[in-house]
């Protein structure tokens, strides 16, 4: 009875210590760009950054994205890349999908300054026996939208600190 006792605990132990390994995880998006939002039709680019936690290599099926903007389903973006992931390492998977801005925009008016990005999907990779493996990918941040005058004043802007500090540098080289 003890011994059955036993090999009840040991097994209990052992699932409950079992958890369901990783083999992908999401990380983050970066570069994030809805386009000309002035326009009828933009298109976002994006680069989405993935890491293998894994000692296996994978090969990369797609990446299906259901993209929106404040709470409005703009589209589906699927990106099919032939790639081979490899073990341990970081990868990314660039994202460009051109869509409708009526979908979430006030006909005849400018562009709101904040939108509310949302882009939630699956990355679907095969490991070398030729298993479907998914991973979630969920992204949600509030994207500033500047027009191209804003654009051009905030690059002008740039310049000048970045001219001012330049000169703040060589007036202490000259001093030293």
């Amino acid at each position: 009875m003890k011994k059955l006792l036993y090999l009840a605990l040991t097994l209990l132990l052992f699932s409950a210590c079992n958890k369901d390994k990783k083999s992908i995880e999401f990380k983050k998006i970066v570069n994030l760009d809805l386009g000309n939002l002035a326009k009828e039709n933009a298109t976002i680019r994006a680069t989405a950054v993935f890491m293998n936690i894994t000692d296996e290599e994978y090969h990369l099926k797609d990446l299906v994205l259901d993209f929106t903007i404040d709470g409005k389903n703009v589209g589906t973006i699927v990106s099919k890349t032939d790639k081979v992931i490899q073990p341990n390492s970081e990868f990314s998977i660039p994202i460009r999908y051109s869509y409708e801005t009526n979908a979430f925009k006030l006909e005849n008016h400018e562009p709101a300054s904040t939108y509310a990005i949302q882009l939630l999907g699956d990355l679907n990779v095969k490991d070398k026996n030729g298993q479907d493996i998914s991973t979630k990918v969920k992204f949600a941040e509030t994207y500033e939208y500047l027009s191209n005058k804003e654009e051009r004043i905030e690059k002008r802007e740039n310049r000048r600190e970045e001219r001012k500090r330049k000169r703040e540098e060589r007036k202490k080289e000259k001093q030293d």
